[in-house]
């Protein structure tokens, strides 16, 4: 399986909010150099031509534009794995056992998708017991069988679900 994600925006609301956070964040910190620099000029005023300041504005926009890509990709090691959360527990709902996490190696939230592929796992086997018991207590209604030993067993093991809400 191929486990590279092509489009560096996937939460759009969540990575442009970030990256725009970081941006004026950025934007702020240079223009109140600037403008400290030019209301206390110390030894050295801070004079601008019309060259500078055009040079200087040209340098700030490539320096936004960069901040912006940048933290577009720092969001997206974020918002990645919470798609692929959101993926994998939508088809645990739908019913489909085999959901697993499997995100890059720089992706943020690796231990908790170690531990939700685990608690995965731990709900298929389970699951699997579940059906193991139920085909047991099938033969042995078939076959007129004792069966308060196996429905002991499964009620065991449906003890371990909750669906209470708290």
């Amino acid at each position: 399986m191929d486990n590279r994600r092509t489009t560096i925006v996937i939460n759009k609301k969540f990575q442009y909010q970030y990256s725009l956070l970081i941006v004026a964040l950025a934007v702020l910190l240079v223009n109140g150099f600037i403008i400290v620099r030019m209301l206390f000029p110390g030894d050295e005023p801070l004079d601008l031509s019309t060259t500078s300041a055009i040079a200087l504005a040209l340098f700030e926009l490539v320096l936004i534009a960069a901040i912006w890509y940048g933290s577009l990709k720092a969001s997206h090691r974020i918002a990645g794995p919470v798609f692929v959360f959101a993926r994998e527990v939508a088809r645990l709902g739908e019913g489909d056992l085999n959901a697993a996490i499997a995100l890059r190696e720089k992706d943020m939230f690796q231990p908790e998708a170690k531990m939700m592929n685990e608690s995965f796992v731990a709900l298929r086997t389970r699951i699997a017991t579940i059906k193991h018991l139920s085909a047991q207590l099938q033969g042995a209604l078939d076959a007129n069988s004792d069966i308060g030993p196996l429905v002991a067993k499964l009620a065991d093991e449906l003890a371990h679900f909750s669906s209470d809400k708290k």
